[in-house]
């Protein structure tokens, strides 16, 4: 069996790698021949490849769909003619062929003239017109019933009501109920609801309410205000990773997904995206860092994102390209966590935006899509830790041993007190 020679080089620096695996090797720096610093290193991406690096395209729901329920569209003047006329089951069914006998009478003479000449058909007719009256009351409290009922499982049904109430308190002002109720009923969530910076959104011939995208906008423009000018030319802050609020809300609904919603009967603008996760922006940035470090390296000089010590190290040191991609994928990972992070706090602070915080289901929306960026980092952060626990330890423990045998690598060597110096100097100095 032929063993390869590991050139020793006389220098006082100690290198110290750790694996997650628990391996510990102190050393002295040596050449490239020796593979066991390669391997424990490690070498490639610090996560897998992403499932998917562009966009899903978004799914509306269409102009047929109509998910709330709109009590306004009850006709009280059609329950009570079809009750008069047998269509539907009520005052006909008790009162049988009577009605149907005074039908003629009914069709040539006006009320009074019906009160004058039959009193007693009269009273029939106005019992009949109660009847369905009180019938169409009754079916209407359960359409508002089961309206709330339906809230319980429809998204926006709590936007749906919410565009009731502002419009139930503007009616309210004029000071009569019965026509404040029915002009509520007839809008049917058509007036929309009042959202960010006071605008009108949800209703008819009104933008679509964006809760994520909304809040990540909101919160962009609210932290850059009263920064610097010069922030965006020298790319500090959030200007370091989107160059506007709408770059911010795409890369958000790009990464964790988002949701449009309407109020009224129009829902032809209602759509949901799916998002694809941060992986995607890892490899993106792992590839971009791997061209100016080949390049740094090939040119011996530092870049943007690479110090000179580390070019001159990686050059003395013969480095593999297995090496550059760990330490590329390892830089993207930490960029991409930070990127996540200040769209995180963007999210928070539109969160806040006056209007938006007023509003209790888009509060709840950006809570979870906040707990949804939440969760995508600390996926990236499992599926590194991962990788690197179970990467090829047999093959680890088989190359320590190895070493330990041919005494070229001390592993996981206990610190102690130094003989020559506590003994020999110490002698001499006496």
């Amino acid at each position: 069996m032929l063993y390869r020679t590991i050139t020793m080089k006389p220098t006082l620096t100690l290198l110290t790698l750790t694996t997650l695996s628990g391996l510990t090797i102190s050393h002295t720096s040596f050449a490239r021949e020796s593979d066991v610093l390669d391997y424990a290193i490690g070498g490639g991406p610090v996560i897998s490849l992403p499932a998917r690096e562009n966009n899903i395209k978004s799914t509306k729901l269409g102009l047929g769909w109509d998910a709330n329920l709109q009590c306004g569209q009850l006709d009280p003047k059609l329950t009570v003619e079809n009750q008069l006329n047998g269509v539907t089951d009520g005052f006909q069914d008790m009162m049988g062929s009577v009605l149907q006998s005074a039908t003629s009478a009914v069709a040539s003479l006006p009320g009074y003239l019906i009160q004058k000449e039959d009193p007693g058909l009269y009273d029939l007719l106005t019992n009949g017109v109660l009847q369905g009256k009180f019938d169409f009351d009754n079916g209407l409290t359960s359409c508002e019933a089961m309206s709330e009922t339906m809230g319980d499982t429809l998204s926006n049904n709590d936007y749906y009501t919410q565009a009731k109430a502002e419009l139930w308190a503007k009616e309210a002002r004029r000071g009569d109920a019965v026509k404040a109720k029915k002009n509520v009923l007839d809008d049917m969530g058509n007036s929309g609801i009042t959202w960010r910076s006071g605008g009108k959104a949800g209703g008819r011939g009104q933008p679509a309410i964006k809760p994520t995208q909304d809040s990540a906008e909101a919160g962009f423009e609210m932290l850059i205000k009263g920064q610097p000018n010069e922030d965006q030319a020298k790319k500090k802050g959030l200007y370091r990773f989107w160059d506007s609020p709408e770059a911010l809300s795409d890369w958000v609904t790009t990464t964790i997904g988002s949701q449009s919603i309407q109020t009224g009967v129009d829902q032809s603008k209602v759509e949901s995206q799916s998002g694809i996760g941060l992986s995607p922006d890892v490899a993106k940035e792992t590839e971009a860092l791997m061209v100016e470090l080949n390049q740094a390296v090939l040119t011996n000089t530092a870049s943007e994102h690479f110090p000179q010590a580390l070019i001159e190290a990686l050059n003395e040191g013969q480095a593999k390209d297995g090496t550059f991609q760990r330490i590329a994928s390892e830089l993207a990972l930490a960029h991409t966590i930070e990127k996540a992070l200040m769209a995180r706090r963007a999210l928070l602070t539109g969160q806040k935006e006056v209007y938006i915080a007023q509003n209790k289901p888009a509060k709840e929306a950006v809570s979870q899509s906040v707990a949804l960026l939440e969760d995508e980092i600390n996926a990236l952060r499992f599926e590194a830790e991962a990788r690197q626990t179970i990467s090829s330890l047999t093959a680890t423990q088989y190359m320590q041993s190895h070493y330990e045998k041919r005494n070229q690598i001390t592993v996981n060597s206990e610190e102690s007190e130094s003989v020559f110096l506590n003994h020999t100097f110490n002698k001499e100095a006496e």
